[in-house]
């Protein structure tokens, strides 16, 4: 790897840190939600999930079927 790679992956680990330190400081400082609210969010993340993942097979189906060419025109064969 070159020096460059490796200070890229220097500055991302420590976005990665910083932002990890964040978001567990901000989930200390807040007051624990109800079970039915975290039901909710489990619920809500699992629907993303399976939508996000349907919608990806669905473009790589269409890629595959060839639905994702571009448009041609027989006009010149039929003369």
């Amino acid at each position: 790897m070159h020096k460059s790679h490796w200070l890229l992956l220097v500055v991302l680990l420590g976005l990665l840190a910083f932002v990890a330190w964040y978001a567990v400081s901000v989930w200390m400082a807040t007051s624990p939600m109800p079970l039915y609210r975290n039901a909710i969010l489990v619920a809500a993340a699992t629907l993303m999930f399976v939508v996000g993942c349907g919608l990806v097979a669905l473009m790589f189906y269409s890629r595959r079927k060839g639905y994702d060419d571009p448009a041609r025109s027989d006009q010149a064969h039929r003369k």
